[in-house]
């Protein structure tokens, strides 16, 4: 559900912006704010922002399963750069056959 919620909101994104550095936006943007829906809820328990710096924070966990819920986030943005990265380079060999035979 919640994995759906970015997912929809990164589709989005008239400019495809790097999947991890849009989540930290995405994160950050519903903990600053009250939450609206039920996966919004569910972000504000399980996760956190945590200052290091003046300018620089960091999203963290409130426990195990914020833990799960955050990993899980990860790893569906090195999933979902993978497939970019994959219909780039296919897309870049198709183009590449075409013009073998000139």
């Amino acid at each position: 559900m919640i994995i759906g919620a970015f997912a929809e909101a990164l589709n989005l994104q008239e400019k495809k912006p790097s999947p991890l550095i849009f989540l930290d936006k995405w994160l950050k943007e519903i903990l600053a704010k009250k939450p609206e829906n039920h996966v919004e809820n569910i972000i504000h328990t399980e996760l956190c922002v945590t200052k290091i710096t003046e300018n620089s924070s960091i999203i963290t966990t409130n426990s195990e399963s914020g833990e799960v819920l955050l990993n899980a986030l990860y790893q569906f943005c090195l999933s979902y750069e993978n497939f970019l990265f994959a219909r780039w380079l296919h897309e870049k060999n198709s183009s590449n056959l075409g013009c073998e035979g000139q």
